[in-house]
């Protein structure tokens, strides 16, 4: 039996979607947080320009896509730009920065595959990978639940970081970065298939695993992007919405305090978040690389010290080597890539965030909701890690983009 392309095309982007939270490091020059989609990718665009009849989808993704893509040139170039530092810096890292010049470089890839194949199938495509995307989720939350448990009981997977979950994302913050977007991809996926109940169990398991992380920044940001959406539903009148929201957040916080009753699973993860601010939790470091880096944009406004030089630049303004980055997307930016740099990461995200808030306002739309809550649970977690060159983060961006504006289309 012959395989049609649509046929291919759906499983190679199911399984790319798939594999995305499956990491490995690769050793080069440096080491570099792989995924195993990274070997997907290289395989789809091969077969997307083996076929000829793909020039006119592509032709059509440039023209109806310029925003996104213009803001990735624009941000690559401004990363390069902030390369004329090496220049007078007395000491570089030239590996690092051209590495992160072409980690970004393979993100741009990663969206412009998500564009060219949803522009290619539309709806039925996005469904087909919230599903997917759904069912990597459930793994990973399985992965996670497991492996506390295993450790528990003295058996120690290597799916874990000293007892934090963490699945095969190899940092416990970048697989509660994963379960915080896949709590809204899974909702999408119910919305998409129609279902009256966006709650199920696939959610609640993603949930529990998000705690077992005991990720700090990951479970402040979910609480506090549902705060606020649950404020704009009240602000704008959705009181249908907010009582859906209300019920959704109530009933997965009996399930939390059930679970602590009966089991001491969670006691580590909410001490570790009772405990911020505490000595030797670590906040008072990364509050010092903050101010670091802050201090380093102000004396480097404008193209900063040169992209991913932070370290490589410390002793040459405080007289020692730093021995992490700054552990703050924005700051790290601002540091690296000065104003401009900072300036063009920033536009597209607050771009999407304020079509999500004038969409819930005007119309209300449900999809609206969970998106506003996976896009602002990033923002805030990038205040706690280095979002820039997450794959699954990328992924997630260009869907909503694509749905966000799909959706204006139908307006017009």
């Amino acid at each position: 039996m012959r395989l049609s392309t649509k046929q291919i095309d759906f499983f190679l982007m199911g399984l790319f979607i798939f594999c995305l939270p499956f990491m490995f490091h690769l050793n080069l020059i440096i080491q570099l947080n792989a995924s195993y989609s990274d070997i997907l990718l290289i395989i789809i665009l091969y077969w997307f320009i083996a076929k000829k009849e793909n020039k006119e989808t592509l032709s059509i993704v440039l023209k109806k896509y310029q925003l996104i893509i213009l803001y990735f040139l624009l941000l690559i170039y401004f990363c390069i730009v902030s390369m004329a530092n090496y220049v007078t810096n007395i000491s570089i890292d030239f590996p690092y920065g051209v590495s992160a010049i072409i980690k970004l470089t393979i993100n741009f890839l990663y969206v412009m595959v998500m564009l060219i194949f949803l522009e290619k199938y539309r709806e039925e495509l996005i469904l087909f990978l919230l599903r997917w995307w759904k069912r990597a989720a459930v793994v990973i939350a399985i992965l996670c639940i497991a492996s506390v448990i295993f450790y528990q009981l003295g058996m120690d997977s290597g799916l874990t970081l000293g007892g934090r979950a963490q699945a095969t994302l190899n940092d416990p913050n970048l697989a509660a970065l994963y379960l915080i977007v896949s709590l809204s991809v899974i909702a999408l996926a119910s919305i998409y298939m129609r279902k009256a109940i966006t709650i199920n169990l696939s959610m609640v398991a993603v949930l529990i695993a998000l705690f077992l992380t005991a990720s700090r920044g990951g479970i402040l940001s979910v609480a506090i992007s549902v705060c606020v959406v649950l404020l704009l539903s009240f602000l704008s009148g959705r009181i249908k919405e907010l009582i859906i929201f209300l019920s959704v957040v109530i009933f997965f916080f009996l399930i939390i305090l059930w679970i602590n009753h009966v089991s001491d699973a969670f006691l580590f993860a909410m001490e570790r978040v009772g405990g911020v601010g505490t000595e030797g939790d670590g906040t008072s470091y990364r509050i010092f690389l903050w101010k670091s880096a802050f201090e380093m944009w102000v004396h480097n406004p404008f193209i900063g010290v040169g992209i991913g030089q932070f370290i490589a630049y410390s002793p040459e303004m405080f007289g020692f080597t730093f021995s992490n980055i700054p552990h703050n997307t924005y700051l790290s930016f601002l540091a690296e890539t000065g104003i401009l740099g900072f300036i063009s990461f920033i536009w597209l995200p607050i771009y999407l965030v304020t079509k999500l808030v004038v969409g819930i306002g005007s119309s209300g739309e449900k999809k609206h909701f969970y998106l506003l809550i996976g896009i602002l649970a990033v923002a805030i977690q990038a205040l706690s890690i280095n979002i820039e060159n997450i794959r699954f983060v990328w992924v997630f961006l260009s869907l909503a983009y694509v749905i966000i504006e799909h959706k204006l289309e139908e307006q017009q």
